[in-house]
Formats: structure tokens, C-alpha cells, sequence
């Protein structure tokens, strides 16, 4: 009798011990994530064809047709705002430096318009004109020292009736303590509209 008490106690400690192991590495797990997969990507984004790439694989993401609200092509990826009804606005993005796409998030909408008004067809969107926007807008800008900082395309905020979509090339420059930024426009299919300070 002796011998089985002593027996069991040993089973009980042995299993709290390998418990209390089990806790301990489940904590460790839970403090310290394991990290998101990372790639080495050497293409620029904003000169190359990864914007198509990565929109495509938004695409699969999204799982079923979508409009753009606002698709954003910077040095660090794409993110592209995306609505499947016509209603209710997503945003998706993929960073260069991961392997996966990232969201749905929610996206509030706010203002009066009607979300539907202010869709872009994905095929009207052409990402190969990004590489010659880029260079463009840079040359038109004029402005010393900056660096283009990416592209996005989308309705004016205000707009005139049969106004379409146009593209927005962001660059800036670091003059001493202050950032200054200048704005390029060009319409969908890449003709010259304006420069913004």
C-alpha cells in the first residue's frame, strides 16, 4: 500500500511538473510571436511591375469581384481600398517586405456622397503607367532634392460632373528641420495636369 501511495504521488508530481512546463512554453509562445514571414524584394515598387503583382494578389485575397475606392502605390507596397456592394469600404494591403496580404480592415466613410459614385473599375486602373508617372512627375516638379514618395489614384475630392479618376504622384524634401511636399497630377491614362505645392 505504501509502495502504490508513493507510486501515484510520483505520476501526480511528474504530470503538474510537465503541466507547469506546458504553461510556462505557452506563455513564452504568447509573449513573443512568432514573426511574420518577411521577404527580400530587390524590384523598386514604384518602377517595376510589382503594383499589377500585388494587386492581383489583393484580388485573391478579396475573393469575389470589387470596385477601388483609392488604390496607394508608395516605395513600401500597395494598399487598395476596395468595396464589393457598392456600400461598405475594405482596405487591403501588401507591404513589400511580407508574403502576405494584410487586412480586410474597416474603412469609415464619411460625407454625404454615395460610395457607389465614387468606384473605380480595377481594370480602368493602369499600374504599368506608375514607373513613367513617377519619372514624369518628378521632372515637372522641379523641385531640388526630393524623392518620389509613391502614387495613388481616385476621384477628386471635388470634382465637376464627367470629371474622371486621376493620379496623384506624392514627392518630398527635407529642407533642415521641415519636410516640404509638392503634388503632380495626371489623369487616368497618364496626360499631365498640374503641379501642387
Amino acid at each position: 500500500r505504501y509502495q502504490y501511495d508513493k507510486a501515484e504521488q510520483r505520476k501526480r508530481e511528474e504530470m503538474l511538473r510537465s503541466l507547469a512546463n506546458m504553461s510556462r512554453e505557452a506563455e513564452r509562445e504568447r509573449l513573443s510571436p512568432t514573426p511574420e514571414p518577411t521577404v527580400e524584394e530587390p524590384r523598386d515598387v514604384l518602377d517595376s511591375t510589382l503594383p499589377q503583382e500585388y494587386l492581383e494578389q489583393i484580388r485573391q485575397a478579396v475573393g469575389q469581384d470589387f470596385k477601388l475606392l483609392d488604390l496607394r502605390v508608395h516605395e513600401m507596397g500597395l494598399s487598395a481600398k476596395v468595396s464589393t456592394d457598392g456600400e461598405t469600404v475594405k482596405e487591403y494591403r501588401r507591404w513589400k517586405h511580407r508574403k502576405n496580404v494584410e487586412g480586410p480592415f474597416d474603412v469609415k466613410i464619411i460625407g454625404d456622397g454615395k460610395v457607389e459614385d465614387n468606384l473605380l473599375e480595377p481594370a480602368a486602373v493602369d499600374l504599368s503607367l506608375v514607373p513613367k508617372l513617377s519619372k514624369e512627375a518628378f521632372e515637372r516638379a522641379a523641385f531640388p532634392d526630393s524623392k518620389v514618395d509613391g502614387a495613388s489614384i481616385q476621384y477628386p475630392l471635388f470634382r465637376t460632373k464627367g470629371q474622371g479618376p486621376e493620379w496623384t504622384v506624392n514627392l518630398s524634401a527635407k529642407r533642415g528641420e521641415k519636410w516640404e511636399f509638392k503634388n503632380v497630377t495626371f489623369d487616368a491614362k497618364g496626360k499631365f495636369k498640374e503641379v501642387r505645392d
